[in-house]
C-alpha cells in the first residue's frame, strides 16, 4: 500500500464512564484521518498532473482496492476534494473530475488576487534572506524552463513560488482558502501559457519579487494583486473574442445551392 500505512482494526476497548480514551485506543481514528489525507493528497496530485483528466470517474473501491483500506477513508477523501472544488458528485455517476470552464475561471482571478494581495503584504514582513533567495532561485527556475519550453517545470516552479509567499503570510486560514483553488490556479496556468510566452509569464514574478525584497507591505500587495489580476483581463477579453466570433459565424447567411 502506499506510503506503508495499515488499518489496525482491531476492537475498540470499553472505557469505563468518565474516562479519557487511552492513546491506543485513539489510534484507529488518527491513522484514519492520515489514510484520508493521503489518500486526498494522492488523488489530488493525479488531478493536477493530468492522470486524472476532467470528465473521469474515480471508483471508490477502485481507490480502496489500490490503498488496500475500507471504503470509508476513501469516501472522506473525495468528500475533501469535492469541498476543494477538484471533483464533483452526483447520484448517478458517483465522483467525477471537475472542468473549470472559461466562466470559472474569470470568477477565480478577483479573488485569488485579494487573497494573494493580503498573503504578499504580510509576507514582506516576514520573509527572511533564506525566503527572498527560494523565491528569486524559483524565479530563475521558471525562466530557464522557459529558455529550453519545459512548461512542466515552468507550472511546477510557478506554483511553488506563490505557495512559498502563501506560507510566508503565517495566515493558515488564508492558506486553506488558497488550497481550495488549486485546481483553478493549475488551469489558470495552462490558459495563460496559451496565449503568452513563458519568458513572459517568467519575467511577470519579478515586480513581486522586488516588492517584498524592499519589504513593502504596500507595495508588495499591489504588485501581487496587479500580477493576478492582469491575466484576468487576458482571460475575459479572449472570452469575449470568442463569444464575439461565435455570435458572427451564427448570423452569417448560409450561402444558397445554385438550381441545376
Amino acid at each position: 500500500m502506499p506510503g506503508g500505512i495499515t488499518v489496525d482494526r482491531a476492537p475498540k476497548p470499553a472505557l469505563r464512564r468518565g474516562a479519557k480514551p487511552s492513546r491506543q485506543a485513539r489510534r484507529p481514528s488518527l491513522e484514519r484521518r492520515v489514510l484520508r489525507e493521503e489518500i486526498r493528497d494522492h488523488l489530488m496530485r493525479d488531478i493536477l498532473e493530468g492522470r486524472l483528466v476532467p470528465g473521469e470517474r474515480i471508483i471508490e473501491t477502485r481507490v480502496a482496492q489500490q490503498f488496500d483500506v475500507s471504503q470509508a477513508p476513501v469516501r472522506e477523501a473525495l468528500r475533501d476534494l469535492e469541498m476543494f472544488g477538484f471533483i464533483a458528485s452526483s447520484p448517478f455517476r458517483g465522483a467525477v473530475v471537475r472542468e473549470m470552464s472559461p466562466e470559472d475561471l474569470v470568477q477565480v482571478y478577483p479573488i485569488r488576487a485579494v487573497l494573494e494581495g493580503l498573503a504578499a503584504r504580510d509576507a514582506a514582513t516576514r520573509l527572511d534572506e533564506r525566503g527572498l533567495t527560494r523565491l528569486q532561485k524559483l524565479v530563475d527556475t521558471m525562466r530557464n524552463a522557459a529558455a529550453r519550453g519545459d512548461n512542466e517545470a515552468q507550472v511546477d516552479a510557478d506554483f511553488k513560488f506563490h505557495l512559498a509567499i502563501v506560507e510566508a503570510s503565517g495566515n493558515w486560514l488564508l492558506k486553506q482558502f488558497w488550497e481550495r483553488m488549486r485546481l483553478a490556479n493549475t488551469t489558470l496556468l495552462t490558459v495563460t501559457r496559451s496565449r503568452h510566452s513563458m519568458m513572459e509569464i517568467a519575467d511577470r514574478h519579478v515586480p513581486v519579487l522586488d516588492a517584498l525584497r524592499a519589504r513593502d507591505p504596500d507595495a508588495a500587495e499591489r504588485a501581487m494583486r496587479q500580477h493576478i489580476e492582469e491575466p484576468g483581463r487576458w482571460l475575459r477579453t479572449s472570452l469575449e473574442e470568442d463569444q464575439a466570433r461565435q455570435v458572427t459565424a451564427k448570423a452569417a447567411p448560409v450561402p444558397r445551392r445554385k438550381a441545376t
